[in-house]
């Protein structure tokens, strides 16, 4: 906790350092699309970035059955602004995610406050997945 708090006031302050976890107005945290859920993760120094998370085929980044997939979860930054992002179709249920930066560090995800014990990082951020009339819906 002490570091996220260090960590956004060098990020307030304009400085680089710890500039891999996003204060939480700039991670509004994951939301419902028509083509799943859209997980965001502000790290404009970072060169990678991937979700790793509980549902089968992602496996905490490690694929189903995977043998080396080094790119499950993979996200991108496609205009470099520092937003990571891709859209995951999840089935309904509860799922545990945690965003790998740069292949050395687990970060929960900064903007959603459920958390809960498990994942690599012993920690996880926790959403919950309702599918109603083919609508995907975050509670």
């Amino acid at each position: 906790m002490k570091c996220r708090l260090l960590c956004v006031a060098l990020l307030l302050a304009g400085l680089s350092a710890c500039a891999h976890i996003a204060p939480r107005w700039i991670s509004n945290g994951p939301r419902a699309t028509e083509q799943g859920v859209h997980f965001s993760f502000y790290a404009p120094t970072a060169m990678r970035v991937q979700i790793a998370g509980s549902w089968p085929e992602n496996n905490w980044a490690q694929g189903d059955a995977s043998a080396g997939e080094a790119d499950i979860g993979l996200m991108t930054d496609d205009n470099n602004d520092g937003l990571w992002e891709i859209v995951v179709p999840l089935p309904p249920g509860r799922h545990q995610y945690v965003f790998w930066v740069d292949e050395n560090t687990w970060q929960l995800d900064p903007g959603n406050t459920e958390e809960v014990p498990g994942g690599p990082a012993q920690t996880a951020s926790l959403i919950v997945v309702v599918v109603r009339e083919g609508e995907y819906q975050l509670r």
